[in-house]
């Protein structure tokens, strides 16, 4: 009951916690601006802006001229005005009175007249308003400065309200011109003008208004801007139609673009009816299908050998659980064939590595075509593959492997006009009842091929659990049973050895070695058990480790000597594993290496067959600082291609060129050789398995740059620092040899 209750709560937590994250990408989402708002706002605003401008222009450009045309009516009329009332000033003419009542009611923005009299008293008024509002006496100042604008080219004043520009009052005189002399006969306009006189009859004022013209105008800008205004919201409104219209395209790409977010490469995407959505929709498509076909390429990395095509030993393990799990359910047996090639290394040593490449592939293609459809064949590495014989039988096994020794002492093998015959060995692990653990299964099947090896190879032999097996059972299976407990308990410890410049005898750095403690005390070498750990799968879990226990190393010993250079050796299988960087990143950052002063040791064999994975682990830890040594240089393929693709910094001469290096001129030849690629090349040489005075002091002579082996140090428990410079007698027995 208390487990159920537990069970519940925990359960009823997660829907809290699923609940809440989604509460909070709803908010998320809903606090987001919508896009279609937001450029439907700018357009509208956009628009707004204009349409102000434009009635402001309107409006300003309007009163200004208006203000010009008030003016120039405002004189027009006074000249009017004057031409009517001067007959009035003389004769009091009713005709005249009534063309000037008339002509002031033609024109309503004429409030009122007054006319006055030379002194300024008001003589009458006349106009469309109250006529007693009209204009009262003159003061002195106006009376001059009216008189000063009789017989002028402006003979009016002009005067505006500043708080009311639309009313203007305009004062001006009224007079006449006589000529002295009017004959018709001998006229002269010059001298007539000259002698004109001119006579003050009076003054004009004269009050306009333009008020109501001004408010006529007003009431039709005011409705401007209304249609204005509708106008706008019409357009806002159906533009935000269209633009839902075009965005709904982009709407529609929300749901596919979350599946493909969620991993679902084969959604479909809708055709866009708009050129540039489109172009999104095909751009989407290509992601999806360039993702895709990423993915099936590294399913195809993850699963199988990049040489030959076939499952990798990853991948085949997995098929061999799910039948281990199909046995256990269903009763029946199945058949675990470990296939190991006889003298492969020949083939690779006379021929040469793509020979030996080539050979691999087409046993590969002999091992498809020799099982059974449903049967599983995979490439463990090297010259070893598997054969997963499904629902199979001892005897049914067996036919299996005599197919398959049938085809393969068929197959021929032609390289350099040389004919290759390639045979095999085969062990039968049977998965039944009492085999049910994958790595029990695999270590049997192996047992078992290594006895037709040693029956004389070119056959099969069957793993019976007997005693004649017993022992090479037991030396297998034990190594692993001890290598998972020292992996799980810490049990492995490091050693360093040092290496040494040979003309200085300085320690250079120290090669870090693993050694597992034997049970009587003793430490027991790499050599004995690194072959079951590649063999059953234990290599990368060690290197992770070595390379963790490095660095715990280095931030210990760095404390007291800061030039502390560590070389770490790294196998293939770590090389190949997907967490290589980020775990040697991650060890580096906890106890504070500094990688520069790190060198990571990869073989000759793996610098070879480097795969793309391969070589993008080595550029990325390079670009963290890391130094890399060529190791075991010469042993084999004496190709020095590779040497500048994978930027090495040092070049580490395998130990069989040193250990009788003074008896054997074609091995020295063969070290100049390499030293000098090396310089060439900007690459440091170190020479392994240095047993002696003799032997170090001719490697200074070959032109090697460092050495290692036990004449320049042990491998001990701490770092040491030594030096082992050459003595003079050897340098002076050296110089006479030479």
């Amino acid at each position: 009951m208390n487990v159920a209750i537990i069970r519940m709560r925990a359960a009823v937590a997660t829907a809290k916690s699923m609940l809440a994250t989604k509460i909070a990408a709803r908010n998320a989402a809903g606090n987001k601006r919508a896009l279609v708002h937001e450029i439907l706002s700018i357009q509208v605003l956009s628009a707004a802006l204009i349409g102000f401008l434009a009635i402001a222009g309107l409006y300003w450009g309007g009163q200004w001229v208006l203000q010009d045309n008030y003016g120039r009516w405002a004189l027009q009329w006074t000249e009017e005005l004057n031409e009517l009332a001067a007959p009035l000033y003389l004769t009091d003419d009713s005709e005249a009175r009534f063309r000037l009542d008339s002509f002031v009611e033609r024109y309503p923005e004429i409030a009122h007249v007054s006319y006055f009299g030379t002194n300024g008293e008001t003589l009458f008024t006349v106009g469309n308003d109250n006529p007693d509002e009209g204009f009262t006496r003159l003061s002195d100042t106006e009376l001059e400065e009216a008189v000063d604008l009789v017989g002028t080219k402006k003979p009016y004043m002009l005067q505006s309200d500043l708080l009311n520009p639309r009313q203007f009052e305009i004062l001006a005189p009224v007079w006449t011109e006589s000529i002295a002399e009017d004959a018709l006969f001998g006229f002269d306009a010059d001298s007539a003008a000259a002698g004109a006189r001119t006579q003050l009859l009076g003054f004009v004022g004269i009050h306009l208004d333009f008020v109501m013209f001004h408010d006529r105008l007003l009431s039709n800008i005011k409705g401007a801007i209304l249609i204005l205004l509708a106008l706008l919201l019409l357009f806002a409104y159906l533009g935000r139609r269209a633009l839902r219209r075009a965005l709904s395209s982009i709407s529609d790409l929300q749901a596919p673009i979350q599946e493909l977010a969620k991993g679902n490469l084969g959604v479909k995407f809708e055709p866009a009816e708009h050129r540039e959505i489109s172009e999104i929709v095909e751009a989407l498509e290509s992601t999806a299908a360039a993702l895709s076909e990423r993915d099936a390429t590294l399913l195809q990395m993850a699963n199988h050998d990049s040489l030959t095509g076939l499952f990798n030993r990853r991948r085949f393990v997995e098929e061999l659980r799910k039948e281990i799990v199909g046995v256990m359910r269903h009763g029946h047996s199945s058949a675990l064939l470990f296939v190991d090639l006889d003298q492969f290394k020949y083939i690779n040593d006379a021929c040469g590595h793509p020979a030996g490449d080539r050979l691999i592939r087409k046993v590969a293609d002999e091992l498809l075509r020799s099982v059974r459809q449903g049967d599983v064949v995979a490439r463990f590495g090297g010259d070893e593959f598997a054969v997963l014989v499904r629902r199979a039988s001892v005897e049914g096994a067996r036919s299996s492997a005599q197919t398959i020794l049938a085809n393969m002492r068929r197959l021929a093998h032609v390289e350099d006009g040389q004919v290759f015959h390639i045979h095999c060995s085969i062990g039968i692990a049977m998965i039944d009842g009492d085999h049910l653990h994958y790595d029990e299964v695999i270590n049997k099947a192996d047992i078992a091929c290594r006895d037709a090896k040693q029956a004389g190879r070119n056959r099969h032999a069957t793993y019976e659990g007997s005693g004649q097996d017993t022992d090479n059972e037991t030396t297998d299976v034990g190594w692993v049973n001890r290598l998972r407990t020292a992996l799980d308990t810490d049990g492995f410890t490091l050693h360093f050895q040092p290496i040494n410049n040979i003309h200085t005898g300085e320690t250079s750095h120290h090669e870090v070695l693993i050694r597992l403690p034997g049970s009587d005390g003793n430490l027991v070498s790499p050599d004995a058990f690194l072959t079951s750990a590649m063999r059953f799968g234990l290599m990368s879990e060690i290197d992770f480790w070595i390379v963790e226990n490095a660095a715990q190393a280095y931030a210990k010993y760095s404390t007291r000597e800061r030039d502390l250079k560590l070389s770490i050796n790294l196998s293939a299988n770590a090389f190949e594993s997907d967490n290589l960087v980020g775990h040697v990143e991650n060890a580096f950052r906890r106890h504070g290496v500094n990688p520069q002063h790190i060198i990571l040791e990869i073989t000759e064999s793996l610098a070879i067959r480097h795969t793309l994975h391969v070589e993008r682990q080595i550029v990325a830890l390079r670009e963290m600082g890391c130094e890399f040594a060529l190791d075991d240089f010469g042993t084999g393929y004496s190709s020095f291609s590779y040497l500048q693709q994978l930027h090495f910094d040092y070049i580490k001469i395998d130990g069989t060129f040193v250990e009788d290096l003074m008896n054997k001129p074609v091995d020295q030849k063969m070290i100049r050789l390499i030293a000098e690629v090396g310089r060439e090349a900007g690459m440091k040489t170190i020479a392994e398995y240095v047993q002696n005075a003799a032997s170090l002091a001719l490697l200074e002579e070959l032109g090697v740059d460092l050495a290692q082996g036990y004449f320049v140090g042990m491998p001990t428990s701490e770092p040491e620092f030594r030096s082992t410079p050459i003595s003079l007698g050897f340098r002076r027995l050296q110089q006479t040899v030479s």
